[in-house]
């Protein structure tokens, strides 16, 4: 069996970590700058957006822990939310650069309530997601598509989190 070697501490790699840690990676620094081009402080995903992006269905306590882990350089205060205590219930994870905990309210009530009704105070958050009519979630192939032609310099940054259905 062959085996990868973390040359930085000379231990062995789980290649399905590190498979894991570079998809999360892509995603925060594409969040960033969504965040960052559209003002905010915190963005939150909802378990749909990570569906599509991760390709995943069912959400593992190991899993959530390390996406919340590899996110911290971009978000270091992050705070997932489960609908139930099992973490394969994630209902979302507000993303955040500055604390944001003592601005969430209490209570049942969907993401967009939740949002509503934190002060005025509180920084700036929205849902990542804003899928008009005839639009998908971006996946990780349209992720790393705009951050490739980003990086190139064939265009300039601009807000997205939505892909129109049919669109490569």
């Amino acid at each position: 069996m062959r085996c990868l070697l973390n040359f930085t501490l000379g231990l062995p790699m789980d290649p399905h970590r590190e498979s894991c840690r570079r998809q999360h990676r892509v995603l925060g620094h594409f969040l960033a700058i969504q965040a960052w081009l559209r003002g905010l402080d915190c963005i939150v995903l909802l378990r749909q957006d990570l569906e599509t992006f991760l390709g995943l269905e069912r959400f593992k306590m190991q899993r959530v822990n390390w996406l919340v882990e590899d996110l911290k350089p971009w978000f270091p205060h992050p705070v997932p939310l489960n609908l139930a205590k099992a973490p394969s219930s994630l209902w979302s994870i507000f993303l955040s650069r500055v604390p944001i905990q003592e601005w969430l309210p209490s209570g049942t009530m969907t993401i967009e309530q939740l949002i509503g009704r934190m002060s005025d105070e509180a920084p700036k958050t929205e849902c990542f997601a804003k899928l008009p009519k005839g639009h998908r979630r971006p996946t990780e192939a349209d992720v790393v598509r705009f951050l490739a032609v980003l990086d190139s310099g064939l265009s300039e940054p601009e807000a997205f989190s939505s892909v129109p259905i049919g669109a490569p």
